[in-house]
């Protein structure tokens, strides 16, 4: 009897470090690390960069975004990062010099800090299940401002985001993704080994854990069937050929499920497309945009001041100082006509 007592007191015993074990990483597995972003750099000249704030679609859950406005602008582009990321290092490096293209392009942008991230209130990471929601807000902010075009730049679980708000809302126009999974089971059970160091018959529980904690069904997220929604959608995939962490099948996998481009560059690194080929990576980017998404042809031009970075200026106030004229709708709308469709030349 006394046998019996101890092999069930050490089994009892077993199950609750076990059961400890698996909240424990689930704990840390939906905690986001929190990097407040950096100011906008003052080289930029866009001191147009406007802080500013406004609730997830649904839940209410308060975010915080950068808001650069584009005089007569009617299309707009949201930027959504990552995990452990924040607005600004979308692409894991500054990503401004890209806002400054996509300026000089005609576009209005929104960088957004997902919930849980940079100084948005906090949350629970459900890669992408709520932060949809987030990008949501964000469309329903800009079209409060009126624009009538919307597309979305998503990196990693940003991309997962922008798929699965795309999937909601047909006025997202346009959507790029960057290192997005398709499946979210298969990344973690090739990666869980290497981040916990622990054998990976611990991983269910784990997954199981975190679906409690969160109130949703991450073992079972994937894109791909919302990708299959986003059919005749002009949708860019972006992935890295060597990318260790999320291999590059899941972007075959995406862009196969939703008829989509697919742009495979030849970095080794996750989220390594946009720092291996900045130039590169802006001209396919913001043409894509500037193909599917309608606005006017502002007057822009690109400068390069001297350390380099993309300054937008505006030609008719080159010199004059003149104040900007706000056009009708109808006009800029006209005005916005292009007559020259954009043709990617290269693997995209």
């Amino acid at each position: 009897m006394a046998h019996l007592e101890l092999i069930t007191i050490g089994a009892g015993t077993s199950l609750a470090l076990y059961l400890a074990l698996i909240v424990f990483i689930a704990h840390q597995f939906t905690t986001p690390r929190r990097v407040m972003p950096s100011p906008p750099p003052s080289e930029l000249g866009t001191s147009e960069f406007q802080t500013v704030g406004f609730p997830a679609r649904d839940d209410a859950l308060r975010l915080m975004a950068w808001y650069t406005e584009t005089p007569s602008a009617t299309g707009a582009i949201i930027l959504a990062h990552g995990r452990n990321a924040c607005r600004g290092g979308e692409l894991r490096g500054n990503t401004f010099e890209l806002v400054a293209h996509f300026v000089s392009l005609g576009f209005s942008v929104l960088l957004i800090d997902l919930r849980g991230h940079g100084s948005s209130a906090s949350a629970r990471l459900t890669f992408g299940r709520r932060e949809q929601r987030d990008i949501l807000g964000a469309v329903d902010f800009l079209h409060a401002r009126g624009y009538a075009q919307i597309g979305v730049l998503g990196a990693s679980m940003g991309g997962v985001s922008a798929i699965s708000a795309a999937a909601h809302e047909p006025a997202i126009g346009a959507i790029v993704t960057d290192s997005a999974f398709c499946t979210l089971h298969d990344v973690l059970h090739a990666q869980f080994a290497r981040l916990t160091r622990l054998p990976a018959w611990c991983l269910s529980g784990a997954t199981l854990a975190a679906s409690v904690l969160t109130g949703e069904r991450l073992r079972h997220h994937t894109a791909e069937h919302d990708m299959t929604q986003l059919r005749g959608r002009p949708t860019l995939v972006i992935h890295a050929q060597h990318d260790p962490f999320v291999p590059v099948a899941h972007a075959h996998a995406l862009a196969q499920a939703g008829n989509a481009r697919l742009w495979i560059t030849n970095g080794n690194r996750h989220l390594s497309s946009y720092t291996d080929g900045r130039a590169e990576y802006a001209r396919i980017v913001g043409g894509f945009f500037q193909t599917h998404l309608s606005v006017p042809k502002v007057r822009l031009a690109v400068e390069i001041n001297p350390i380099g970075v993309l300054r937008a200026v505006e030609e008719v106030d080159r010199g004059e100082h003149r104040p900007r004229q706000r056009q009708d709708r109808r006009s800029r709308l006209q005005e916005g006509r292009r007559d020259d469709a954009y043709r990617q030349q290269s693997a995209v």
